[in-house]
């Protein structure tokens, strides 16, 4: 077993074993991405199947942060049959850069502007199948300047809400954000900005 320490912290990290792939098997691909079946060997040494999806292209989550605080998309999501409260997130198009296809999903699911997302890291929506990443941005937003919300034909969402970082605690209490990747991404930008106080934005953009 290999030992790691944090850059930031003297604790030692235990590295397990890998779980080692024998033969990749597609059993399923569209135009989003495949999913494999995966025959792999643990390190028990038995032999056994795992599943995992990945997508053609990386994905982008955006953290907004306007004068009221951060804007979450109402968006309802048809494998849990809900409503969901997130940030804008969706995946590149094409050759786009990772910016780029940042302030294109805002755009299109907000219709919030901003021309250059700082990236801040990247988080992965669930390691235990999906094994691309998804890269987190966050963008300092003007909601003087705003355009008409176009979201793709097979999203169904509403207006953005805001919230104050105040408010988030009894948010995440009644637990009203519940999508992981919007989770993890509002800890990735807390870790960063830990005072952000609503109505500053521009203290993302110094």
């Amino acid at each position: 077993m290999t030992t790691v320490t944090g850059p930031r912290s003297a604790q030692p990290v235990d590295v397990p074993a890998p779980i080692r792939r024998v033969r990749e098997v597609a059993v399923f691909r569209n135009r989003f991405g495949t999913l494999f079946n995966d025959d792999v060997v643990a390190p028990s040494g038995t032999a056994g199947q795992y599943l995992r999806w990945q997508w053609n292209q990386d994905g982008v989550v955006v953290v907004p942060v306007g004068s009221a605080g951060y804007a979450l998309v109402p968006s309802y999501r048809y494998p849990v049959h809900a409503a969901s409260i997130e940030f804008p997130r969706g995946g590149v198009e094409g050759d786009e850069e990772l910016a780029v296809a940042a302030a294109r999903e805002l755009r299109e699911e907000t219709g919030l502007i901003c021309e250059a997302p700082r990236r801040l890291g990247l988080i992965h929506a669930d390691t235990g199948i999906i094994a691309s990443s998804i890269h987190v941005f966050v963008a300092p937003v003007d909601t003087t300047e705003t355009q008409s919300a176009r979201p793709e034909a097979m999203e169904s969402v509403s207006e953005p809400v805001w919230i104050a970082p105040a408010e988030l605690p009894r948010w995440l209490a009644d637990g009203r954000i519940t999508c992981g990747v919007t989770l993890a991404a509002l800890a990735l930008v807390q870790s960063r900005y830990p005072t952000l106080p609503a109505g500053h934005p521009e203290a993302i953009a110094a």
